[in-house]
């Protein structure tokens, strides 16, 4: 079993990994055991640290892979994973997976109203979930609309309590979809 070490930008990312990758990992990882959750202060902090991470772990005493989860913001997504792709080539010699967040990680919770609506009971799903405007949110400002649709918005906590809510198979961020089906296909790979 390949251990897993998720890069992340920022603490809200990884409050929410913890509570969906036990729903899309296989039962055998544990977290702090065989999968580590590293959140860091940005996105160049996160790209600071991954020179070392790849050097370390390309000679590290169990099979890892690196998977690092950057947000798009406004980035052409094309050229920022070719950029962290050469980044990881160029220190090391280990496995890595790269998604971006697009465009960043509210488009995930607008992806899912009804997690929304669990969190924050005032917010009423059923009058956004429909709308054109809403039917693709990595196309959106979604940091900005989060702070429109939840005056009192705040990123750290609703990455606490929106997370619990949300549903792998009804969320309607592509890049959401994508993170968790690339994550999939990538573990078959590498634990068969």
């Amino acid at each position: 079993m390949i251990r897993l070490e998720f890069l992340l930008e920022e603490p809200s990312m990884e409050n929410v990994l913890k509570k969906i990758l036990p729903l899309i990992l296989p039962q055998d990882y544990r977290y702090n055991s065989n999968y580590f959750l590293r959140p860091h202060q940005g996105k160049s902090d996160l790209q600071k640290s991954i020179p070392n991470k790849m050097k370390r772990f390309s000679h590290f005493h169990e099979p890892v892979m690196l998977i690092i989860l950057h947000d798009q913001d406004s980035n052409d997504c094309i050229r920022l994973k070719k950029e962290l792709t050469e980044l990881c080539k160029k220190h090391g010699q280990c496995p890595f997976f790269i998604r971006i967040v697009c465009r960043e990680l509210e488009s995930w919770f607008l992806g899912d109203m009804d997690a929304i609506e669990a969190a924050f009971p005032s917010f009423k799903a059923h009058k956004y979930k429909n709308k054109a405007k809403y039917r693709n949110p990595d196309l959106l400002n979604a940091s900005d609309e989060m702070s429109k649709l939840l005056p009192r918005f705040q990123k750290l906590n609703a990455s606490v309590n929106i997370s619990r809510h949300l549903k792998l198979e009804q969320n309607t961020s592509t890049s959401f979809k994508n993170f968790v089906s690339g994550l999939k296909k990538i573990l078959t790979l590498y634990n068969t």
